[in-house]
């Protein structure tokens, strides 16, 4: 087969290539994915970025997973599975742009199996990202609001709040185009979110919390720490709840819709680098999980509310710097999932993003609509939730599974037997399947609710 031969050749130069740059022998330039002449990104900033992009506000929602009848032990075994499987489906991404030559979904899609592949894959990363997007404009409006009348006694409109982050932070972020540049927020990001968790060890090594702790009569009843009738965090316990947690960890991990661009912008690629940058980055979003998920269970037990700092007192002033902390965590998530949004955008309409008319109008149109949605919307409730667990699931396992298969059916050598031909097809079938299981979760819970 001429493609195959010509993709064999292909993967023969870049692989030997990739192998003079690991070795040092490269040229201190590299393109970026939008066609930019730059020095790259290096490892740690790579990682620092792939961490932000997995770690949000949703590490306040895990411990309320455990909450619901999962014990420490198996919420912790869990949470490394899932994080260990999207690992690898993150790192294949990578090996796959090494082996095609191509630097976005679509791009590989068309090569492995032709263009409208590549454009579905492209439209699912559009709509997760938009989503992801408008999430994040309104938890900065709606937190900065609350924030401003916590702090300063001020009620402002979370709308207004929002504009004000978009003009002084947002907009000059997202029109970045090198992500090393980003590595610096990123950073600030995970310190925010590492205090975070720092200050939830602090309360629970203190007591504060606790029958007759200094804030333990200063919040809620339905706040307050309660194990059931174990009188103890639960270990290994498992039931019909843990499929929330197991639902919900699916998606904790889910950054590939950037995994393309992490590639192709890392400093003299290869990827033995790449897997370098994305093991450290996981490994940090994998403790900041695991200490927020721990912390926050084994202090207040199973009335861990939805967003954990919730049960906190609003006296405590750790917790209103907290809470400030995740505005900031938020702020600066915003512009690498926006990245993503962009950059799939960009593929998907066959516009040449190198150019900085196009890029500069793509984020102000971008911008514009999710703008649009924030003002809009109060809440994306079911649509965000379905939507989630859908796309989710495919972008994390299904097309990344498909496209080793379908690059190791073209190119033998690209991927082992095993890998390419089994553990691929096994890991796009566990997507399918999480994918289901997700979206039947959520509607159950969503009819539970409305029963109720």
């Amino acid at each position: 087969m001429a493609g195959a031969s010509a993709l064999e050749e292909h993967t023969a130069s870049s692989g030997s290539e990739g192998d003079e740059e690991d070795s040092g022998g490269a040229s201190e330039h590299c393109d970026s994915s939008d066609d930019e002449d730059f020095r790259g990104v290096s490892v740690p900033q790579t990682s620092f970025n792939i961490a932000k992009n997995i770690v949000g506000e949703g590490m306040l929602s895990l411990p309320a997973g455990l909450a619901a009848g999962t014990g420490l032990a198996t919420g912790a075994f869990l949470t490394v599975g899932f994080c260990c499987l999207m690992f690898y489906s993150f790192s294949a991404l990578g090996r796959v742009c090494h082996f095609t030559g191509e630097k976005s979904f679509v791009g590989c899609g068309r090569h492995v199996q032709g263009q409208v592949f590549g454009s579905i894959m492209a439209v699912t990363n559009v709509i997760k990202t938009i989503f992801t997007c408008t999430a994040y404009a309104m938890i900065i409006g709606k937190s900065g609001a609350e924030l401003a009348q916590f702090t300063l006694g001020m009620e402002v409109s979370r709308h207004i709040v929002y504009f004000i982050f978009l003009g002084a932070i947002l907009l000059p972020l997202c029109l970045l185009r090198d992500m090393s540049k980003l590595s610096i927020t990123s950073l600030i990001g995970l310190f925010c979110e590492a205090g975070i968790v720092v200050f939830m060890a602090v309360r629970y090594a203190d007591g504060s919390y606790q029958p007759g702790g200094f804030y333990f009569d200063k919040i809620k009843a339905k706040d307050r720490p309660d194990f059931g009738s174990l009188g103890r965090p639960a270990i290994w316990t498992t039931g019909p709840a843990t499929l929330v947690l197991i639902g919900s960890l699916s998606t904790a991990f889910l950054a590939h819709y950037n995994a393309p661009k992490f590639y192709h912008q890392l400093r003299r690629r290869s990827t033995r680098r790449f897997n370098i940058a994305v093991s450290a980055g996981f490994a940090a979003a994998l403790v900041i999980f695991l200490c927020a998920m721990a912390f926050g269970y084994l202090t207040f037990g199973k009335n861990c509310e939805g967003l954990i700092l919730s049960n906190y007192a609003v006296e405590d002033p750790l917790a209103g710097a907290s809470r400030a902390a995740i505005l900031l965590a938020v702020v600066f998530g915003f512009p690498i999932a926006f990245t993503g949004l962009r950059d799939n955008s960009t593929q998907l309409l066959g516009l040449d993003g190198g150019r900085r008319r196009i890029h500069f109008g793509m984020t102000c149109a971008l911008l514009v609509v999710i703008s649009a949605l924030c003002s809009a919307l109060d809440d994306l409730g079911l649509v965000n939730s379905l939507g989630g667990a859908i796309l989710g699931s495919l972008i994390t396992l299904v097309w990344p599974g498909l496209l080793v298969y379908l690059t190791y059916r073209q190119l033998p050598k690209s991927f082992s037997q095993l890998e390419g031909g089994i553990v691929s097809l096994l890991v796009a079938v566990l997507g399918v399947c999480l994918l289901i299981f997700g979206s039947g979760i959520i509607i159950q819970r969503r009819l539970s609710k409305a029963v109720a």
